[in-house]
């Protein structure tokens, strides 16, 4: 009697749930539905969400779920999920839960208050060492000389520097990593000499980084050697490793400017390595593109191609017949590349999905103005539909000049910012401080989520990076043309911040990557990888393993980063510890070789990543 009481309550219980949500009004951004129970209030701006700003000021109770806005407690117990027999399994047996973060929103913190130099550029070169390179300033990091530094190596287990040596001015360069791990630097700005710091020009220099652990490692370059040099000035230029292993280098502008103009343009690209009479290629997209055409968004495709992405345009290009393959539709809404700096990512491949390659762009500006206001839209475009065409969605608020991180878990997140101006100095308003992370599988209008704000503005210079540990680092922005600490709106900014995704908050262990993983595997090659999951009593094991690039990163422009869902079969069991047969990618038009990391995810949870070279 009391086991049909039971049932009997529920049922009427989602039969007036079930009433009131046909009725009530629906959230503009939840395919005018009512909100869902764990995303139950209908924001200000139209999407659904369970934080605190989604349910206050502004929340629309008759699209929320049950007409009230009021916040979902994830660890109190539902109908969906108590003790009882009504949620056992066909088999009579309990189903084992999901793990729930204790901090759905995530948490920042600050891990150091010096980078050293302003955080303009960042390359994580080692799993422990991340390069920060700025343009030649007065920054605190210093020389032996006593001349100030502007690149560093910074220790990310220590959170401290070590001070480089450079010779000529990498503001606004471009990277790229060879198949053996080796960086790129590559373009620059004019020279520069004053009483604190001094450099040579670099519009069109070329620097090697070959990471180290021991401390040793520098910058190699020959800025007299033709050989060192590219084929002409490139300032704001976007680097891209190709399937060959040779490097893309595209666009840029002969001079440093505020936005490019034809006499400027350089609307060429070249290869690296080269031979001594290489001639750069002229591309006529880079043209047509103008003005807002500076660091343009490069992709390859899994047919070899490359997808070009600049202002509102792009273009499938092939780079052996040196001609465009066909152009696609602009993007709706104003200009997304520099000055009116977008959000570029290209989502995570996935093989059950042939592994289809979409690209999203969010946010930019209206104009290139400082009153001009930021965009709110989001374009994604399937580059393996037929006829390709824009779906367009919208942010919880507008953005530009954020960057679009790639998570463990897949999901993108956007972090950084500002809402209103254009990218440049002086020229941005009104940070953002509320990073979103937008979900690829969810719905559209229910892919956006806002998390926990920083209290940091970061607007223009200002960059982030996933890490091997999972987690986010953050760090940069200066919007002034030299070091200011104070009598300036936003002084630059030299701390350093690791923000920590909620899938790091459970309480369920991290899976760990437990045998040995060769420091350099081949395409399509089969790994045995044993991993320990820690335990089995509270959440049923649900494996996946990915295959990250986290490439280099400046202006909200992140070149050649790329996530990829590897095959994996189980082969073996002993307690915690499972063997699976893990299939590396199958082609270097999927993953292009070079510095990649390897994680295993328990639920969503991930393990600590194994660093490898693809080649």
């Amino acid at each position: 009697m009391v086991l049909f009481r039971t049932i009997s309550l529920l049922v009427a219980a989602s039969v007036l749930s079930l009433t009131w949500t046909a009725d009530a009004a629906g959230c503009r951004y939840n395919n005018g539905l009512a909100c869902p129970m764990e995303t139950p209030c209908c924001s200000l701006h139209g999407h659904c969400g369970n934080s605190a700003l989604a349910c206050g000021a502004g929340c629309d109770a008759e699209a929320s779920f049950n007409g009230a806005c009021v916040r979902y407690n994830y660890g109190a117990p539902s109908a969906n999920n108590n003790n009882n027999d009504n949620n056992s399994n066909d088999n009579g047996t309990q189903p084992k839960p999901k793990p729930v973060p204790t901090l759905p929103k995530g948490s920042f913190k600050i891990v150091s208050n010096s980078s050293g130099v302003a955080a303009q550029h960042i390359a994580l070169v080692t799993p422990t060492k991340m390069l920060i390179i700025d343009k030649a300033e007065n920054n605190p990091a210093k020389l032996p000389s006593g001349k100030a530094a502007h690149v560093v190596e910074y220790d990310l287990i220590k959170n401290d520097y070590r001070v480089v040596d450079v010779a000529t001015n990498t503001f606004c360069s471009g990277g790229g990593f060879l198949p053996n791990g080796t960086l790129i630097s590559a373009g620059g700005a004019e020279s520069r000499n004053s009483r604190t710091f001094e450099t040579s020009a670099g519009f069109q220099s070329l620097r090697m980084w070959q990471p180290c652990d021991d401390g040793s490692c520098t910058f190699i370059e020959n800025p007299a050697d033709p050989a060192w040099q590219m084929t002409g000035n490139r300032w704001y230029v976007s680097i891209t490793t190709l399937p060959s292993g040779d490097l893309f280098v595209l666009g840029g502008s002969n001079e440093s400017l505020a936005i490019n103009r034809q006499a400027t343009n350089n609307p060429t690209w070249e290869l690296y390595p080269k031979p001594l009479d290489y001639k750069p290629v002229l591309m006529q997209f880079m043209i047509d593109a103008m003005p807002n055409n500076l660091y343009p968004n490069v992709y390859t495709l899994p047919d070899g191609n490359l997808y070009i992405f600049a202002n509102q345009k792009s273009v499938i290009y092939n780079v052996q017949t040196q001609q465009e393959v066909k152009r696609l539709p602009d993007i709706p809404g104003g200009p997304r590349s520099y000055p009116l700096t977008g959000s570029h990512v290209l989502l995570p491949l996935d093989p059950a999905k042939n592994y289809q390659h979409e690209i999203l762009v969010c946010g930019g500006s209206e104009a290139m103005s400082t009153r001009a206001n930021a965009l709110q839209s989001c374009g994604r475009i399937n580059l393996h539909a037929d006829d390709p065409q824009w779906e367009m969605d919208q942010m919880p608020t507008p953005r530009l000049m954020s960057d679009a991180v790639i998570l463990a878990d897949g999901k993108i997140m956007l972090l950084n910012g500002a809402q209103q101006g254009y990218a440049g100095f002086l020229r941005a308003s009104n940070p953002i401080y509320t990073p979103v992370v937008y979900d690829p599988e969810a719905p559209l209008g229910q892919r956006f989520t806002e998390w926990v704000p920083s209290n940091i503005a970061r607007m223009y210079h200002s960059v982030a990076t996933l890490l091997p540990d999972g987690t986010v680092f953050v760090a940069g922005s200066n919007q002034n043309s030299e070091v200011r600490y104070e009598n300036v709106p936003f002084p630059t900014e030299y701390r350093v911040e690791s923000f920590t995704p909620p899938y790091l908050t459970t309480d369920l262990d991290r899976p760990e990557i437990v045998s040995q993983i060769p420091e350099m595997v081949t395409y399509d090659q089969k790994l045995d990888i044993t991993i320990d999951i820690k335990a089995t009593d509270k959440y049923e094991p649900e494996i996946t393993f990915i295959l990250g690039r986290r490439g280099f990163v400046t202006h909200s422009t992140h070149m050649s980063q790329r996530m990829i869902k590897l095959v994996a079969t189980k082969s073996s069991e002993d307690g915690t510890k499972i063997t699976y047969s893990v299939a590396m990618p199958p082609n270097a038009n999927l993953m292009p070789p070079g510095p990649h990391y390897i994680h295993v995810l328990n639920n969503g949870v991930p393990s600590v990543a194994v660093h490898l070279l693809l080649n």
